[in-house]
């Protein structure tokens, strides 16, 4: 069994996984205010900034590839979300998960309290722990807590070993409260109050029963923590470096895409999408293009499994248990001038079902004097050497020069003008302050020994770096100007 902090891809499932197990067990305590508020606490678009702010820490238990319980620890001490798949209790996961968020709260986020806002029903098995309520019932929002507390002491750390013989110390219990919970339901749901930016320093905290079946102290197999990367460098769109005109003539604005079919009870369909929009360009037929482009771009996916289903999705949610249609969209524009803009898409979906989780990159570039969108195709010669130095850039990128050896030249070729029938790979470029980059959205069936685990890879070249591999291409006039 591992324990490890979640990288940005992994939140979704994650939050998946808190609501199926919520929705399961612990709304029916709740009042329809309650289970309201619990719903927009677990937002995607509202967890996301806060974890890459730094604002909440995702702690992972999985057994190979299966993620089996989730704890969301604030930068402030206070256990906001702790689950374990029921199936897995009573192998000592959930504590592996406390004591891996004990250990983070003293060395990392050096806090001298952990906190949790426990329900009734589990104050006593929290005293089990050692923490201690620090007054009565509350009720707010539609949900009655107990505010517990547990004095975080550096000297009391624990290594994160399992042992075969259980080791309390002093006010820290090893052991800690295995969630009774049942793995039935697929539900997120996203369209709902603002809840968690309105408490800055008072978020709530929910909670779920102890499985009183089960023993404090179970004998399982060792696990491995893993400490955050303190390099501070930011993954994902985040990552790339903006490069944005001081003088635009235009002004560019935030637009959403939000639907959320509720009235449908067999379907989860939840689509929350954000793309920027271009304002104040001279020729307005221009800019409603432009405008057009970039949204079709951003909704490529609700297009692809709502609006323009294929056979292959309307089969995935009719045979699908739990069926679900979802997308949620981030944008970053990298790169704007007067007569281009590049953005940069990170989209994160369920096609069909839960078993369909697709994460997936995808690009724009569009000269805004008269709407044309550049493809790789569009901008260097693929016809020339061009290829054996993307490829040794693209295996830099990956650390492996194995990557990409699935394809001889002319399937490279094809697969970087879009004319790639298997659909593993989709070519994408951007601009930004350091260049050009180029490369593929990866999708390769589950199981291809190919597959290196890389949602995204794309090679970078300074601008000059590809003069020599130019096309005639308007778009190098427009970089250029």
């Amino acid at each position: 069994m591992d324990i490890r902090i979640l990288n940005e891809q992994e939140i979704l499932p994650a939050l998946h996984l808190v609501w199926e197990v919520f929705a399961a067990d612990t709304a029916p305590q709740y009042t329809p205010e309650g289970v309201g508020e619990f719903q927009n606490f677990i937002k995607y678009e509202q967890i996301l900034p806060m974890v890459r702010g730094g604002g909440i820490t995702f702690f992972g238990a999985f057994e190979e590839q299966e993620m089996t319980g989730v704890l969301a620890l604030l930068s402030t001490g206070q256990i906001a979300l702790f689950f374990v798949k029921k199936e897995w209790q009573g192998k000592g996961i959930g504590r592996m998960l406390f004591q891996a968020a004990y250990n983070y709260c003293a060395r990392k986020l050096m806090v001298r309290r952990i906190t949790v806002q426990a329900i009734p029903s589990a104050v006593e098995k929290y005293r089990h722990l050692g923490m201690q309520p620090e007054g009565g019932e509350v009720t707010e929002n539609g949900m009655v807590f107990v505010p517990m507390e547990l004095f975080v002491i550096a000297g009391l750390v624990q290594p994160v070993k399992r042992k075969k013989a259980p080791i309390i110390i002093a006010a820290v219990a090893g052991a800690v409260l295995l969630i009774a919970l049942c793995a039935a339901g697929f539900v997120m749901i996203r369209n709902l109050v603002n809840f968690v930016q309105e408490r800055e320093d008072d978020r709530g905290s929910y909670e779920v029963p102890y499985d009183d079946s089960n023993p404090f102290w179970d004998d399982g197999n060792g696990y491995d923590y893993e400490e955050p990367d303190d390099s501070g460098e930011l993954s994902g769109i985040e990552g790339i470096e903006a490069d944005i005109a001081d003088d635009l003539s235009y002004e560019l604005e935030e637009d959403s895409y939000a639907f959320s079919d509720q009235e449908n009870t067999s379907v989860l369909i939840d689509f929350y999408v954000n793309y920027p929009v271009v304002t104040g360009l001279k020729d307005p037929k221009t800019q409603d293009t432009v405008n057009e482009a970039i949204q079709d771009c951003a909704k490529q996916t609700v297009d692809e499994i709502y609006d323009n289903p294929s056979p292959e999705i309307q089969n995935r949610v009719l045979e699908a248990q739990t069926p679900a249609l979802i997308s949620y969209v981030e944008y970053k524009v990298c790169y704007a001038d007067n007569d281009l803009i590049s953005i940069v898409f990170d989209d994160s979906s369920y096609k069909g079902s839960e078993e369909y989780l697709d994460m997936s990159l995808r690009t724009i570039n569009i000269n805004l004097q008269d709407g044309t969108v550049y493809q790789v195709k569009d901008i260097v010669d693929l016809s020339g050497d061009f290829l054996d130095e993307w490829l040794d850039r693209m295996r830099s990128e990956a650390e492996n020069d194995d990557f990409l050896s699935e394809l001889d030249a002319d399937g490279m070729r094809k697969a970087l003008e879009g004319s790639d029938d298997s659909g593993v790979y989709t070519p994408n470029f951007f601009v930004y302050a350091d260049g050009i980059e180029i490369g593929f959205d990866l999708n390769y069936p589950e199981g291809d020994s190919h597959d290196l685990g890389y949602i995204w890879v794309t090679a970078p070249f300074e601008t000059e770096e590809l003069d020599a591999y130019h096309t005639d291409s308007t778009f190098w006039q427009a970089i250029q100007d």
